[in-house]
């Protein structure tokens, strides 16, 4: 028996929030109506095996990313369909409902016949899903994700699928984040939508940044370093609300923060004076250094600039407290942080006075959300076979050709190689088995995930189709150039129809 009185807790909220991102209700309208529709059509199509792929066909537009990716965000997004079965009653309930009661009245039902056949209230999907591993770094345009099965079945995935951009784009920031700076802590609770969803961030953050040490990640999220204590450490200091509560019109402004700042240090014994109160150049310089100089029983008292000149404020501060001799302190910095951000500071840092900026310290909070929507990465869930035929989804925007086929990337050397799943290639298979017959299989400690990131993120340069993929690339746009071509010239003559 667990001697941690917090055991049964921690457990429990970790189970909510997974349980959180299931369907909502076990429902099954977690999907586009066009499912039910087109699959209402040809129900002998839904039925059969099928294949379709998650690729993502763009890298993220951020200096140093070169079009890679880091996967991230399994044990999440695998949760929304396969977090429990779904249960016998819900099915029934959904088909008398979209059957006869929607706005669109379609429900396929012999596909979802086809679960109703196993026995017992509790029913899985029918679904294998293999893909790339948490931290494997990728190229932009390498499917990451296959799923195999009944095609009707994996089609109603589309929608939460998708979703894998907001945990694998939040992995990537977090690798350039950790090339830019050794040390960083993420303060972004207040820019995520709902709390689940920082989680989420953080999670891919750990996997993307933590690398092969695997140290806890500095958060502001109280809860995440509670859920998971191995992988979060909580920081916090002094805020702008505290900082103001002081003020009236009998005194100054400048005494009215200074009595604050003085007062957190006194009760607390550590900080990161927040000096733009008033103004950080001035007034705020003023009062962090008398509170710094007033307790030398600490050496934990530094600063935090969020507004204005930032490289500069590093700069004055470091230099004011240099000429009072007092040793360097940290000096956290703010402001819409980015890993290009940081580098820019450092550099200033460096230039201006002539040292390695080891107390300088970074937060970023909405950096982590900026960018993170689908079509930063363009990520598409795409049929890519049908039975034992390849199936291919052509476009009239380049680039947005899907890859056809029961897809398995290989690794050899700097080179991904897209292969069919009938092929012995000669490199180092990276699609596990995630999902079992609609049983999640994938389970990988977050450290794990962490190191493959750093080994992996600087080992690919490019991809190619393996033989058998890149011959059928071939035939379907010869096939497609043929057919445009005669169609163009039907057009033309004014013959069509």
């Amino acid at each position: 028996m667990s001697t941690d009185p917090f055991a049964a807790k921690r457990q429990e909220m970790r189970d909510e929030f997974f349980a959180k991102l299931f369907l909502l209700g076990g429902w099954l309208g977690g999907t586009d109506t066009y499912k039910r529709t087109m699959w209402t059509a040809v129900p002998e199509i839904a039925l059969q095996r099928a294949a379709y792929t998650l690729t993502f066909r763009k890298g993220l537009p951020e200096v140093g990313a070169n079009n890679r990716l880091v996967m991230a965000g399994h044990e999440a997004m695998l949760a929304q369909w396969f977090h429990r079965p779904l249960k016998r009653r819900d099915i029934e309930l959904s088909r008398a409902w979209y059957a006869t009661h929607s706005a669109t009245k379609a429900f396929p039902a012999e596909v979802w016949d086809a679960v109703l056949e196993q026995p017992g209230e509790d029913l899985t999907l029918p679904i294998d899903i293999w893909g790339l591993p948490g931290g494997q770094t990728f190229l932009a345009g390498v499917p990451s994700i296959t799923f195999e099965g009944a095609g009707g079945l994996i089609s109603y995935l589309e929608p939460a699928m998708c979703r894998y951009f907001a945990p694998i784009i939040q992995a990537t920031k977090a690798r350039l984040m950790s090339e830019a700076t050794p040390r960083d802590a993420e303060f972004g609770l207040r820019s995520a939508p709902v709390e689940v969803c920082n989680l989420v961030l953080l999670l891919a953050r750990f996997v993307g940044g933590a690398g092969t040490s695997g140290a806890a990640q500095l958060t502001s999220n109280d809860t995440a370093e509670f859920v998971w204590p191995e992988l979060f450490k909580s920081i916090g200091t002094i805020g702008h609300e505290m900082m103001c509560a002081a003020q009236s019109f009998e005194k100054t402004l400048a005494a009215s923060e200074y009595e604050m700042m003085d007062r957190f240090v006194s009760k607390m014994g550590t900080a990161s004076l927040l000096c733009d109160l008033v103004d950080a150049e001035t007034v705020g310089l003023e009062n962090a250094l008398r509170v710094i100089r007033a307790h030398p029983e600490t050496d934990r008292v530094g600063v935090r600039v969020d507004s204005g000149d930032i490289a500069a404020q590093c700069v004055l501060y470091f230099q004011r407290m240099k000429a009072l001799g007092i040793p360097p302190r940290v000096i956290v910095f703010e402001d819409e942080v980015t890993p290009d951000g940081v580098r820019r500071v450092y550099d200033v840092f460096r230039t201006q006075t002539g040292i390695e900026p080891t107390m300088l310290f970074p937060g970023a909070g909405g950096y982590w959300w900026k960018l993170v929507h689908r079509d930063t990465v363009s990520a598409v869930f795409k049929r890519t076979a049908t039975a034992d035929r390849p199936n291919v989804k052509f476009s009239n925007s380049p680039g947005k050709e899907t890859i056809p086929g029961y897809v398995r990337v290989y690794a050899r050397g700097d080179t991904l190689v897209v292969a069919d799943k009938s092929e012995s290639i000669d490199g180092e298979p990276l699609f596990v088995k995630l999902v079992e017959q609609g049983r999640v299989v994938y389970s990988e400690d977050f450290r794990s995930q962490a190191a493959r990131a750093e080994r992996t993120w600087a080992r690919y340069t490019r991809w190619e189709p393996s033989p058998l993929v890149a011959e059928h690339l071939s035939r379907f746009n010869a096939m497609r150039t043929a057919e445009v071509a005669e169609a163009r010239a039907r057009l033309s003559a004014g013959t069509t129809g």
